[in-house]
């Protein structure tokens, strides 16, 4: 299988996986407001009520992980830029006065470390970026004097571009983090679901026995909560086989077909 074809298959997977995970969490979901929908019925028994505010609280343990895996790293990689392009401004300002006054001492190799316009930052990759606009800081704080006689550069302008330094610095792990985030809540999910089906199965569904002849409606809604339904509208649980027709009588037997007619000779 070719490398793009095993992707669409685990695009599949995933996507399967996905969508047998939701109508499990929907039952989880309908279940507890089936329970809260008969709260007069349960309320004053300690035990049922205990388990259901257990399971209350592994479901909301599950749809808090959903939102955040639900989380995106557009927002975060957008303000990585905005990030960099201030402090390339900022940087590529300091470079330009640092540059100037270089050449005016024949300082050739502290030109070079500094000459760098803001399309030119922006090109680096963003570690050598972020390395080469600190160098260009470290190049006006040294030289800041001599640079504020002549009025090209003030101390304003070094700690413009710190702060722009400061705040890059941080965005530029910020994507990271939320995939890191997305990935750990996606991987805490089946486990959570397995809590909560913990609680149902061996507490809620137990106590919910002492309702079958009690109070067959609540009953009866309960056990139709449970029912995991697909995303195409079926359910989980095997469909029951169509009964056969009745026959008229008891004794009615369906007749027997006559034997073949023989062919003639």
């Amino acid at each position: 299988m070719t490398p793009h074809g095993q992707t669409k298959n685990n695009q599949k997977e995933r996507l399967i996986m996905d969508s047998k995970r939701q109508a499990h969490v929907k039952m989880l979901l309908t279940t507890r407001d089936t329970l809260d929908n008969f709260k007069t019925l349960w309320q004053n028994l300690i035990a049922l009520a205990t388990a259901r505010t257990q399971f209350g609280a592994a479901i909301k343990a599950i749809t808090d992980e959903e939102l955040n895996q639900a989380g995106t790293t557009t927002g975060g990689t957008e303000d990585k830029h905005a990030a960099r392009v201030a402090m390339c401004d900022a940087a590529a300002l300091i470079g330009g006065a640092v540059a100037a006054w270089a050449d005016t001492q024949d300082d050739h190799e502290l030109y070079a470390s500094v000459d760098f316009s803001a399309p030119d930052l922006m090109h680096l990759s963003e570690q050598a970026c972020l390395t080469t606009c600190q160098t260009i800081l470290h190049a006006g704080i040294a030289h800041l004097a001599a640079l504020t006689a002549v009025k090209s550069l003030a101390q304003t302008d070094l700690d413009d571009l710190q702060a722009a330094i400061n705040e890059f610095d941080t965005d530029l792990t910020l994507p990271r983090q939320i995939r890191a985030k997305i990935s750990g809540a996606t991987s805490r999910i089946p486990g959570l679901i397995t809590v909560a089906d913990r609680i149902l199965e061996r507490q809620l569904d137990k106590h919910l026995e002492r309702f079958k002849n009690a109070n067959s409606g609540f009953y009866a809604a309960y056990k139709v909560a449970r029912i995991i339904v697909s995303q195409g509208g079926g359910s989980s649980a095997a469909p029951a086989p169509a009964p056969k027709p009745p026959l008229a009588n008891p004794t009615d037997v369906p007749p027997t077909p006559p034997p073949p007619t023989p062919p003639a000779q």
